[in-house]
């Protein structure tokens, strides 16, 4: 490929791909919910920040995320909650060269999803873990080289997106049928919610 992209184009292409996978994931979510037998809705439009723990105030700690406010930058960088979600990005690993190893740990090393060694579904499982294709010294070291490049000029990975964000939520409850009962015309919700109590007692 002769066309050099800017960073700030392939940055945002990464983020709307994980953005559309956790869309999907609250999508799949809500449907679990009416099979359940739950009420629910999936929304946007609440501060991702004050959300994930970096609203400034003490009082208002959201999920006690780590970040950091950097010097030109109004918005907080967040990196991760220690031990439970966290970004490949320092201080959770020791360098970017670290972060890109672990990386591949995670998906070729034990227990990762192409470890052939891995239990799972497929009748051969092994054959199929183990036919991805490995990712080799060469393409490690290249992307090690970019992502220290990235953070060693700006200061954070990525440059120009978040390394940690929410930007789509589920919402699960109980659903109140007395109150659909009351005012709304029958079919106001699905037998699942009807039957719920019975089912889950």
């Amino acid at each position: 490929m002769s066309v050099a992209y800017p960073m700030t184009f392939l940055e945002q292409v990464a983020m709307t791909d994980v953005a559309t996978e956790t869309g999907t994931a609250c999508y799949a979510g809500a449907l679990m919910l009416q099979a359940l037998g739950l009420g629910g809705w999936m929304y946007t439009g609440i501060n991702p920040f004050v959300v994930l723990g970096a609203s400034g105030d003490p009082a208002v700690p959201g999920l006690g995320f780590q970040f950091q406010m950097r010097e030109g930058s109004p918005l907080p960088y967040i990196t991760g909650l220690p031990g439970v979600f966290e970004a490949h990005v320092p201080p959770h690993h020791a360098s970017m060269r670290a972060a890109v190893e672990a990386v591949v740990a995670r998906k070729f090393g034990a227990g990762g999803p192409f470890d052939a060694g891995q239990s799972g579904p497929y009748r051969e499982n092994a054959a199929v873990r183990g036919a991805a294709a490995k990712i080799d010294a060469e393409a490690v070291e290249i992307a090690t080289i970019m992502a220290e490049y990235v953070f060693s000029t700006f200061g954070r990975f990525p440059a120009t997106a978040p390394a940690v964000f929410i930007n789509t939520y589920l919402q699960a409850h109980r659903l109140d049928t007395g109150f659909y009962d009351t005012h709304f015309e029958p079919g106001a919700y699905l037998p699942t919610h009807a039957d719920h109590d019975r089912n889950w007692s």
